[in-house]
């Protein structure tokens, strides 16, 4: 049988502003990520959902409930789902990361894929992670329809795979705050077999997108 992801991004923080490495932080919405959530819940209020999950940080926490909220449905947590810990960077901005990792930034701008995060995870670290949480609900919930709420390094990662695209496609993918990914995954015999459907609809936003700058994850 085939379920049905309704995978989101949160909506905006002020270090995503501020074009500040938020990762493992928990750094919660700003206003406007709570008005792009409301909107989002707006948007997907004629979508049936069965369940929902998000990461354990408290942006994709906030984000989900508001989607969820007068549905009776509680939002399970997923450390799985959870962003990419940037170890050493996170807290700063792009631009003390570029000052002070020069080779390390650039690389992970230009091949991300062969980035060690210092202290932190490996891209192919966050996407072993993020398909084993996606099976797992997958799984639970065949034949269902299910909330799954994100972050952008790992809702990027779930991309690839489910476009069998290498992780060297990462920045390929761009992932705007709450926006929408429909995935339909189905399992044949011993594999699991997604397909996407839609990537980073946010029409729901109206304008509320427009003018900020994605220094950072």
């Amino acid at each position: 049988m085939t379920t049905t992801i309704i995978l989101v991004r949160h909506g905006e923080t002020q270090w995503n502003r501020e074009g500040r490495y938020q990762g493992k932080l928990d750094i919660p919405l700003n206003d406007n990520g709570r008005e792009q959530a409301r909107r989002l819940a707006l948007g997907l209020a004629a979508v049936g959902l069965d369940a929902a999950y998000a990461s354990q940080l408290a942006r994709a926490q906030e984000t989900a409930r508001m989607v969820c909220d007068g549905r009776k449905l509680e939002v399970t947590a997923l450390p799985g789902l959870a962003e990419i810990n940037h170890g050493d960077w996170e807290g700063k901005l792009a631009s003390e990361v570029e000052q002070n990792w020069p080779n390390e930034f650039d690389a992970w701008k230009h091949w991300p894929h062969t980035v060690q995060m210092p202290g932190g995870e490996r891209l192919s670290e966050v996407q072993a992670r993020a398909v084993a949480a996606l099976t797992a609900i997958a799984e639970k919930h065949a034949g269902q329809t299910v909330l799954v709420a994100a972050h952008d390094a790992t809702n990027k990662t779930l991309l690839c795979w489910a476009s069998e695209a290498p992780l060297s496609s990462f920045w390929r993918f761009k992932q705007d705050p709450t926006a929408v990914n429909c995935l339909e995954v189905s399992r044949v015999r011993d594999l699991w077999v997604p397909r996407i459907v839609l990537m980073n609809s946010v029409q729901h936003t109206g304008a509320l997108i427009s003018g900020i700058v994605h220094k950072a994850l």
